[in-house]
């Protein structure tokens, strides 16, 4: 075999390129620097510079979305460029909700500077406690019932006076007004007495008239004083109700006094407290109540009255800390905006404005709010009422049904609250693209896009750079110190996850998860510092936490269930090279990919995509491959092919189209008769001009073949090949070098088709002479040949079956 490739003058990849190996040296100077603090976003300068524009931006809609992949620690980034901003802006304003004394369903939001609304929430609350005591005082003092006894006096001798006067006319006239517990009467009265209806029957028809008259005459002036005593009594009530109010306002006066000295720079302040008094001095009966209500829900006794006055602080500041940085990670329609909480009492649901609570959005106001976009879309209306607060400026706390127009009962609708706050939005690339497509309003609103790179270009000073990562983080888990061959180690894990030797992966989760696994191996094993082999364990039982679907294949592959030649010739068979991405792990393994070829009519076919298990990717890659095979070998002639290829038991999706390489050789080895080595596995996509591309998973793949390989036997003579493109991306492990490096394994790098088909057939491919011919004793001489009868015979069956038709 070595003889046969030697012909075609495709040389293997040499063990050097195979892995990209950390020298020492590039940690070297690293050993003994602090990491800088912004070395864990190493390369990402773009995405930093976009953030800090949008933070800093004041004009709207300069919120701020970032992109890049789970893992890549943008929440720390974000709340690390806010930090300084913050502290330049400084604590924003608190915010209170109170009562609206003239419509209690409307609370009104009272603004004060920060550390503020705490101090007046308080000072508030002991001007309640003061009141509890000093207007019950008021009321006990003597003072207060010397003026009701003198109010009481007064209207009593009012009322003593109207019966007074009434008693001494009907006197006069010989009647009585005597007081019965049913009212009053009038009677007549002889010799100083009262007399019944059989005494006034014996007096004079004269004096009996004369005292039906005066009886008539008084019923009507008796009529009157008794109209008049709910109207005396009234001015009784209002009297002392205005002696209470002076009592009262006398009282909460001197208790107020203090408040408004402190707060006269504020004037919503001052209004509200003015408002207080007012409500304090109109509800000062209410302060002298005792009893308590027999339905106290009906009523609204001291207690309630005296909550009515407290302050409900919805935010607060301290006021010598930065504008507040918020991370909500459960972005709910309540958590965001904020909610109305309501009590049961007596089976009623009842609310007030002290049960109104801030959302993140207010929590936030004034500073920077970071939000998970994937959450906001996950969660029902948050979306839209995010949209709708940076849209209005301003926070509304309703329920959704309101927002909606849903709710048809009563409740609190709080004074919206101003809004002044940077949002930054943090998600995958597709959600960002999706929402700019698909929302007209996204763009307006979030003007500024900061997009994380997943790698880091491999140069020196970035290697360096990245030591010093590893050492930081090392230091804020507080694992054990790696040493410098382990940390040489990490690093080229850490190419191995970019899937290429070229780049450096900054998804951060990752490498702490690799750092805290390497440094539980090395206490297992008693060291006090990480070395090569514990990180080479970590990486080893990681895979066999969750290799077991691979191991499945590699043991149906070795049983002869999964049907995979490792050695010996076929025609028209080749071994291509799949990946299987399972969460986390993914790993590769040969398929068995077969063509067949005879006349036709120019068409090759996918069958995947018939029975509708090919992808579109992977059914492109299949029309291309057959415009490939028409422009190469039959520019001048009609394709008079019929072509099908396969994935042998593959009773799955197929997608992607890396095994386009493998399939067109197979249709080549098909149309020529020439058998292609089964020692060989390939990958690789192909254009239109034969041209080899580069494919992913490459490191899987060579590895998912060796692994079968060295189940079987390794000999020497096996070997993958590849695009030569993907030369910089191996970084394969160190068993499937140590292998090379003994040549019981080889991978090859191929650029043209007529390269990979030289390699498995160990057939020189040949290309066209200046008289546009392949030279004999080529694969690609004996393909053309073949269509060529291809042709000739299609051009027979088409001639005898127009002779047959004319002769009918």
């Amino acid at each position: 075999m070595a003889g046969a490739l030697k012909q075609t003058g495709i040389q293997p990849v040499p063990v050097s390129a195979l892995r990209r190996v950390c020298p020492p040296l590039s940690i070297g100077s690293a050993s003994g620097k602090k990491a800088p603090a912004m070395s864990a976003y190493l390369g990402q300068e773009r995405a930093i510079n976009a953030i800090r524009f949008g933070i800093q931006m004041e004009h709207d809609g300069y919120n701020v979305f970032v992109l890049g992949p789970l893992g890549s620690a943008r929440h720390r980034l974000v709340e690390e460029l806010a930090k300084e901003p913050a502290r330049a802006k400084g604590a924003p304003d608190d915010w209170c909700y109170i009562n609206n004394f003239s419509n209690p369903e409307r609370p009104r939001a009272l603004r004060l500077p920060a550390g503020k609304g705490a101090e007046f929430r308080d000072n508030m609350q002991s001007l309640i406690e003061e009141i509890r005591l000093a207007i019950p005082a008021a009321f006990e003092n003597d003072d207060y019932r010397n003026q009701l006894k003198a109010l009481e006096a007064e209207t009593q001798k009012e009322v003593d006076g109207l019966w007074r006067s009434l008693d001494e006319q009907a006197a006069k006239e010989g009647i009585a007004l005597l007081q019965t517990p049913t009212g009053y009467v009038l009677a007549p009265v002889s010799d100083d007495k009262v007399i019944d209806d059989k005494e006034f029957n014996k007096l004079p028809d004269e004096r009996r008239k004369e005292i039906k008259e005066s009886i008539q005459r008084l019923s009507g002036e008796l009529k009157t004083r008794i109209e008049t005593m709910p109207k005396l009594q009234k001015r009784h009530r209002e009297r002392v109700r205005a002696l209470d109010r002076d009592v009262t306002a006398h009282a909460v006066s001197v208790l107020l006094e203090d408040l408004k000295q402190t707060y006269q720079a504020l004037p919503a302040v001052l209004g509200y407290l003015q408002e207080v008094q007012r409500d304090i001095i109109e509800n000062a009966q209410e302060f002298r109540r005792t009893e308590e209500p027999a339905l106290p829900f009906l009523s609204r006794d001291a207690t309630a009255l005296f909550a009515s006055y407290e302050v409900n602080l919805v935010v607060s500041n301290e006021s010598d800390a930065a504008a507040p940085i918020v991370y909500e990670p459960n972005p709910s329609y309540p958590n965001l905006v904020g909610k109305v909480e309501h009590r049961a009492e007596m089976g009623a649901l009842l609310t007030d404005f002290r049960l109104v609570r801030a959302g993140a959005l207010l929590q936030a106001n004034g500073g920077y709010l970071v939000l998970d976009v994937h959450r906001v879309l996950g969660r029902p209306f948050v979306w839209e009422a995010l949209k709708q607060a940076l849209l209005t400026k301003q926070v509304r706390i309703e329920s959704p049904a309101e927002t909606l127009g849903f709710a048809s009962t009563t409740t609190l609708k709080p004074e919206p609250i101003p809004l002044d706050l940077k949002i930054l939005l943090i998600g995958e690339r597709w959600l960002y693209y999706l929402l700019c497509v698909y929302d007209n309003e996204f763009g307006s609103l979030f003007k500024v896009a900061a997009d994380f790179d997943d790698d880091v270009e491999r140069s020196t000073d970035n290697v360096e750079a990245y030591a010093r990562l590893i050492t930081e983080r090392v230091r804020e888990n507080g694992l054990l110190p790696l040493g410098a061959a382990a940390i040489a180690r990490v690093i080229e894990q850490r190419a191995r996850y970019a899937d290429d030797s070229e780049r450096l992966s900054m998804h951060m989760h990752s490498l702490d998860d690799l750092l805290k696994q390497a440094d539980y191996w090395a206490r297992q094993r008693g060291a006090d510092e990480v070395a090569i082999e514990d990180v080479i364990e970590a990486v080893r039982q990681q895979d066999d936490r969750q290799d077991r679907f691979q191991k499945k294949i590699v043991d149906a592959i070795k049983r002869d269930t999964l049907l995979i030649d490792t050695s010996g010739e076929c025609v028209g068979q080749v071994n291509g090279l799949s990946v299987t991405d399972l969460g986390e792990y993914r790993f590769g393994h040969p398929v068995r990919i077969t063509a067949t070829t005879r006349v036709g009519k120019g068409d090759v076919v996918d069958i995947e995509r018939e029975v509708n298990l090919g992808g579109a990717i992977h059914s492109k890659g299949v029309m291309i491959l057959s415009s490939a095979l028409a422009a190469r070998y039959a520019p001048d002639v009609p394709l008079s092919l019929h072509g099908s290829v396969v994935f042998e038991q593959s009773y799955g999706g197929v997608e992607g189209d890396s095994a386009s390489v493998a399939e067109l050789c197979a249709l080549l080895s098909s149309i020529s008769g020439v058998p292609i080595r089964q020692n060989f596995a390939v990958t690789g996509s192909v254009n239109q001009l034969g041209r080899v591309q580069v494919v992913g998973g490459t490191n899987e793949k060579i590895e998912g073949f060796f692994a079968i390989c060295k189940e079987r036997g390794l000999d020497g003579s096996h070997a993958v090949i590849i695009p030569r493109d993907n030369i910089k991306h191996l970084m394969l492990a160190e068993e499937v070098i140590e292998a090379v490096r003994k040549n019981l394994f080889s991978v090859y790098a191929v650029q043209t088709i007529d390269e990979a088909v030289a390699v498995l057939t160990g057939m020189a491919a040949g290309e066209r002479n200046k008289d546009g011919e392949f030279p004999p004793d080529t694969l690609n001489r004996l393909v053309e040949d073949r269509l060529i009868q291809f042709a000739s015979r299609r051009q027979q069956f088409s001639e005898g079956a127009g002779d047959d038709k004319e002769h009918k």
